[in-house]
């Protein structure tokens, strides 16, 4: 769990300083201080590093946590390589970037080398667990039975990659190759991304509540239709990307995802309030982003900044639970004993970044801003400088509470290893 879970946070840290750079970069008054010929690279390497390896590997430690088994090098260490590669390819500009869905990539060989280098690292890990998943989906713990469902999720995510890998047709326009290899393997990770987040606020309640109901154990379920036909899908159709198809995965964000989360919101919210104190106050936080970004995702028409505001709303909304959950586990783990003020203060300060840099993508998105576009110049009213004026806001504030929880957890891991070998070299005096 160690190891997985140290891998979280570096992954989040190298993340946050790429989504730095992107924000300023679309910040007025300072974007002109950036170059942009590395924007698309900084992009790749915040969404890649922070919100694919990061989530994944924290959904391992957390499957090791649930389960209570130990993983090994052979899964780890290629995770590992797979992330520094891509670290690497972002930071030094390498090959060009693709800004595709799901997964945006950089048409390098060390950026292949390192997604699949993760890839198969992710793959043993949900092996590892795919035996006891099978007996847990029907457990009467809707934590246990839901980590389940996201193990079998996890090993049917890695194998549509690499089905749709094998048939997707080479054509002449890379995006479009990128786009169609992605699409359905990436709205099945999308789902795990949920069973993340809602595992995350059921484990924070059972070990403060001591108790979850059984009541909700067969909405886990839920998860695993759309999914399911995704799969099928890769394998019949000949266009991922045809109209069809994304009716059928807006379909699935809105029911299939939709549904099930905001129901678990709901009992969130009602069995918080059972509980008090530092953990009540970040599900709350967590519970309130993910419904402010589902609803901006409602809201949704056509291509700008409305996009990104809905999935770094439900994006924040993760992220929240999981810096929160990561605070007990340094307690569980003994690197910490009572967390300091100012690190109770910091899911607040991360959440209030989040809400207004949401809040101004998703009202410039409203008045025409464009997405995924380098700079200002595309600013023609007052309105949609003042909402990127907060965005910006917004993302210095978040980034903050960012480093703040990356710096502390390192602090704390790196102060008791230093302990630890003080304490061994005093015995051995």
């Amino acid at each position: 769990m160690r190891r997985w879970f140290l891998l979280f946070v570096l992954s989040i840290g190298a993340g946050g300083f790429f989504a730095l750079l992107v924000a300023l970069a679309r910040t007025p008054g300072v974007s002109n201080l950036f170059p942009p010929q590395l924007f698309y690279h900084w992009l790749i390497g915040h969404v890649d590093l922070a919100l694919i390896i990061g989530f994944l590997s924290f959904l391992v430690a957390l499957w090791h946590r649930v389960f209570g088994e130990e993983g090994s090098l052979l899964e780890f260490v290629p995770a590992v390589l797979g992330a520094v590669l891509i670290f690497l390819s972002a930071v030094l500009g390498l090959g060009t970037a693709v800004h595709n869905n799901y997964v945006p990539t950089i048409d390098h060989v060390l950026f292949f080398v390192g997604v699949a280098s993760f890839g198969v690292g992710y793959l043993l890990a949900s092996l590892r667990f795919l035996k006891r998943s099978l007996r847990g989906l029907f457990s009467s713990d809707i934590l246990e039975g839901l980590m389940s469902v996201s193990v079998l999720l996890s090993v049917l995510f890695v194998v549509s990659l690499l089905i749709s890998f094998l048939r997707t047709p080479h054509t002449g326009e890379v995006y479009l190759f990128f786009e169609r290899l992605y699409w359905l393997p990436g709205h099945i990770h999308q789902f795990i991304n949920a069973t993340l987040l809602v595992g995350s606020w059921l484990f924070l309640l059972k070990t403060s509540e001591g108790g979850l109901s059984k009541n909700l154990r067969f909405l886990n379920f839920l998860f695993l239709p759309f999914p399911l036909l995704y799969f099928v899908l890769q394998l019949v159709v000949e266009d991922t990307i045809s109209e069809g198809v994304k009716t059928l995965t807006t379909v699935g964000y809105a029911v299939g995802i939709g549904v099930p989360t905001l129901v678990y919101s709901a009992y969130v919210l009602f069995s918080s309030s059972k509980i008090s104190g530092f953990v009540r106050g970040g599900l709350v936080l967590s519970v309130l982003m993910y419904v402010f970004g589902a609803f901006m995702g409602y809201m949704i028409a056509g291509s700008d900044l409305r996009i990104p505001a809905h999935y770094h709303g439900v994006i924040g909304s993760i992220l929240i639970a999981l810096m929160v959950l990561t605070y007990r586990f340094l307690e569980e783990l003994g690197y910490v004993g009572r967390l300091p003020k100012l690190i109770r203060v910091q899911p607040y300060l991360y959440g209030v970044g989040m809400f207004l840099f949401t809040s101004g993508l998703f009202w410039a998105g409203v008045y025409g801003a464009p997405r995924k576009t380098f700079g200002t110049g595309y600013i023609e009213s007052l309105k949609v400088y003042l909402f990127m004026v907060l965005m910006g806001v917004g993302s210095v504030l978040s980034v903050m509470g960012g480093i703040i929880f990356v710096l502390f957890v390192l602090y704390s891991i790196i102060r008791r290893h230093e302990l630890r070998v003080q304490k061994e070299t005093h015995q051995a005096d």
